[in-house]
């Protein structure tokens, strides 16, 4: 317990053993334990059921974790309608909303195809690992190009190719942080999945 309340620098994690100790004895739900550790919120249990606690605000988290097949589906829903935004023989009423429709759309994917990416990127990759050649097949594309975005969607693309190695002439602070974030990624895999790399 001194290790998880006070640690210092090169303080081992606390095991996924661990971890479902806590969440147990605090009463939250499994996982949780995992994500107070890493800057999130617990969830409580109230009756065996997920109790978010009062006086905090139900709108306040910034992810969603969802199930990889909904986020297939979504993606190929998406890919449906863009089919039917690029029919010829739309109405002309409708073509304007259409082309809207298909841009923020087209955006939102692309968003989420990059977040599954660098997930799958995250897990397989990284330095040390070469990408098994079904995975360097499906996203081989989305590591083609040279990052063509700016900001912080920049640097996802950077760390993709990071990833992938395929980034080269990296800043070593850039690369450093490309490093940390892997690491930090891979000890939240192992505390919430038990999975060691």
């Amino acid at each position: 317990m001194a290790r998880v309340e006070n640690p210092v620098p090169g303080t081992a994690p606390p095991s996924p053993n661990t971890l479902k100790q806590l969440d147990i004895a605090f009463g939250w739900v499994k996982g949780s334990a995992a994500r107070v550790l890493w800057g999130g919120d617990s969830i409580e249990l109230s009756n065996g059921r997920p109790f978010v606690g009062r006086g905090k605000d139900p709108l306040s988290f910034r992810v969603v974790e969802v199930d990889i097949d909904l986020v297939d589906t979504l993606i190929a829903a998406a890919d449906r309608c863009f089919q039917l935004f690029e029919r010829s023989d739309l109405p002309a009423a409708v073509q304007e909303s259409a082309r809207a429709v298909k841009e923020e759309l087209g955006m939102a994917v692309g968003r989420l195809a990059a977040a599954q990416a660098t997930e799958v990127l995250e897990r397989a990759g990284g330095p040390g690992h070469e990408l098994p050649k079904s995975i360097e097949r499906l996203i081989g594309a989305l590591l083609a190009t040279p990052p063509t975005a700016t900001g912080i969607e920049r640097e996802n693309q950077q760390y993709r190719r990071w990833l992938a190695g395929a980034a080269t002439d990296l800043d070593p602070a850039l690369e450093a942080t490309f490093t940390r974030r892997w690491r930090s990624k891979l000890d939240r895999i192992s505390l919430t999945e038990g999975e060691g790399r």
